[in-house]
C-alpha cells in the first residue's frame, strides 16, 4: 500500500513556509509523502527536512517599476523573501506611521491580475496532476480554484494572527491590522474593517476564476468555507475566547515550531570568540538579547541604524538577525549578527527578545518563556503587539517614534521583572509539555480515513 500524499501550498513568504514546515514535519515522521509547492528561490531549502519540492518560476509582473524590470532575475529572486521585503519598502508600507494610510497601500489588488492568477493556478494544476495528493494543506488568504476543483479534502492553516477572520463574529473585537485595544472601542472600527475586507472578498478575483472555467465562491469570498480543518497557532494565555465559542472545527496548535527536542546552540561555540569573551570594559550585565525585525523589517536600514544606535548605549550583548541587506550595515561592540540565524535554537539561551511581532517569532519566543519587546511594522504584527501588551505579556514600542530612554527602560524592566518571567516560565512549561502536534496528526488521519470511506461507499 502506497503512503498517503500531502501537498502543501503556502504563500511564498518565509513566515508562511516556516509555519507549514511545523505542520508537515510530524506528518512526515508518520510516513506521509509531502510535497511543497514553491517558487524557485526556495530550491533545496526543504529537501534537507525530507520534503519533496515542486518549484516554479516567480511570476514576472509587467507592472513592476522600471528599476525592478532592469534587475537581473538571478539577483531579483536570489533568496526567499528578498523581493517581497523590498517591494513593501518601495510601496511605502514599511515606515508608514498612520495605520489607515498603511492599510490603504495594502489594497490586495495584486491578487486580481488575470495573467498572474492564470499562471499560478496553471502551475498548481500541474503539480496536482503529477503528484496526485490525497490531501492538500493551504496557508493563504485565497484558495486557488485548482485546489477547490479536485474535490479532495483540504486543510487551512492560519499562520498569521487569527483576528482578521473574527471580524464577522463580534463587533466587540477591534479591526484587524490596526493595533487597537480590545478595551477601547472606537466609532470608526467598522470603517477600518473595510480595509481588510479586500483580503477576504473580491468580485474581481472570482470573475477571473469564472473566466478560467471555475465556479465562483459563495459571497465572492477569496477562500470558501469548505475546509476539513482549520489550524492556527496562538497560545491559550492570550488567545481570543471568541474562537472557542464560535469557530467550530478550528484547532489551536499554539506554536508551529516549538522545538520539541529542546535543541539549543552553545553560545561559546556559535559566536565569534572575541565577541563572546568581550566583557564591555567590565560593564557587561551578563544578559543576552536576540533582535529580529524579520526578513521584511530588516530591509528598512533607517530602522536598523536607529536600533543599533540605541542598543549600543546599553551594557547588554545583542545577537542580531540582519536579514537580506546584511552587507549594508555594520555591527560592532556589544552587537553581533549574521544574515540568517537559527532562531528556534537561539531562543532558549537568551534573556530577552526584540521582535517585529511576526506570529512565528512571537509564538516561538512565548513557547520558550522569554520576555519580548514588540515593534510592529505592518499587518498582523500590530495585532500581536497590542494583544500581548493588553494581556500584560510583553511591551509594545512604536518602531519609528521611540526614544532612547523608552527603549532602555523597557529592556531593563523586562529583564528584571521576576513576576513576569515566572509567569512566562510557567506558560512555556505548559506549552512544551502538551502534545498538540500529535493531536493534529490524529485529526488529519481521521479526515483521510473519512474521505477514503466515503469514496468506498460511492464505488
Amino acid at each position: 500500500m502506497k503512503s498517503k500524499r500531502i501537498l502543501v501550498a503556502p504563500v511564498n513568504a518565509v513566515g508562511h513556509v516556516n509555519a507549514c514546515i511545523g505542520v508537515a514535519l510530524p506528518l512526515l515522521k508518520r510516513g506521509y509523502r509531502i510535497c511543497f509547492f514553491l517558487e524557485k528561490p526556495y530550491s533545496g531549502k526543504l529537501k534537507s527536512y525530507g520534503f519533496e519540492e515542486f518549484l516554479y518560476e516567480p511570476f514576472k509582473d509587467i507592472d513592476d517599476d522600471q528599476d525592478e524590470q532592469n534587475d537581473d532575475d538571478g539577483e531579483k529572486f536570489k533568496n526567499p523573501g528578498d523581493y517581497l521585503a523590498n517591494k513593501l519598502l518601495k510601496m511605502g508600507i514599511l515606515g508608514q506611521k498612520d495605520v489607515r494610510l498603511q492599510l490603504a497601500k495594502m489594497d490586495g489588488k495584486s491578487m486580481y491580475k488575470f495573467d498572474q492568477r492564470s499562471y499560478e493556478n496553471q502551475q498548481l494544476q500541474m503539480v496536482i496532476e503529477s503528484f496526485e495528493p490525497d490531501l492538500i494543506i493551504v496557508d493563504n488568504m485565497k484558495l486557488e480554484p485548482a485546489i477547490f476543483a479536485t474535490k479532495k479534502p483540504w486543510i487551512r492553516i492560519i499562520s498569521i494572527v487569527p483576528l482578521i477572520y473574527l471580524q464577522d463574529i463580534s463587533n466587540e473585537l477591534p479591526p484587524a491590522w490596526t493595533g487597537f485595544s480590545i478595551n477601547d472601542h472606537h466609532s470608526d472600527w467598522n470603517d477600518l474593517r473595510k480595509f481588510t475586507d479586500v483580503f477576504r472578498f473580491s468580485k474581481d478575483w472570482n470573475d477571473i476564476s469564472e473566466s478560467l472555467g471555475y465556479q465562483r465562491y459563495p459571497n465572492d469570498a477569496l477562500i470558501p468555507d469548505t475546509q476539513s480543518l482549520t489550524i492556527y497557532a496562538y497560545p491559550e494565555e492570550y488567545d481570543y475566547p471568541e474562537i472557542k465559542k464560535y469557530c467550530k472545527n478550528w484547532f489551536n496548535l499554539e506554536v508551529f515550531n516549538k522545538n520539541e527536542s529542546g535543541e539549543k546552540i552553545d553560545l561559546k561555540e556559535f559566536l565569534p570568540k572575541d565577541f563572546y569573551e568581550n566583557d564591555l570594559n567590565g560593564n557587561w550585565s551578563g544578559k543576552w538579547i536576540y533582535v529580529s525585525m524579520g526578513s521584511m523589517g530588516s530591509v528598512d536600514l533607517n530602522l536598523m541604524h536607529r536600533l543599533i544606535e540605541v542598543l549600543s548605549k546599553t551594557n547588554h550583548k545583542y545577537i542580531v538577525s540582519k536579514g537580506p541587506r546584511h552587507e549594508e550595515y555594520e555591527l560592532t561592540g556589544n552587537l553581533w549578527g549574521d544574515r540568517y540565524l537559527p532562531q528556534v535554537k537561539i531562543l532558549p539561551v537568551v534573556d530577552l527578545v526584540i521582535t517585529h511581532g511576526g506570529n512565528n517569532s512571537v509564538t516561538e519566543t512565548f513557547a520558550q518563556g522569554k520576555p519580548m519587546i514588540i515593534m510592529p511594522l505592518f499587518a498582523d504584527q500590530h495585532d500581536n503587539a497590542q494583544r500581548l501588551s493588553e494581556t500584560n505579556w510583553a511591551i509594545k514600542i512604536p518602531p519609528y517614534d521611540f526614544t532612547d530612554e523608552q527603549m532602555i527602560k523597557s529592556i531593563d524592566h523586562l529583564l528584571y521583572d521576576e513576576e513576569l518571567n515566572q509567569r512566562l516560565k510557567q506558560a512555556s512549561q505548559r506549552i512544551l509539555q502538551t502534545d498538540k502536534h500529535e493531536q493534529m496528526c490524529e485529526k488529519i488521519e481521521k479526515i483521510l480515513a473519512k474521505f477514503d470511506n466515503n469514496n468506498s461507499v460511492k464505488d
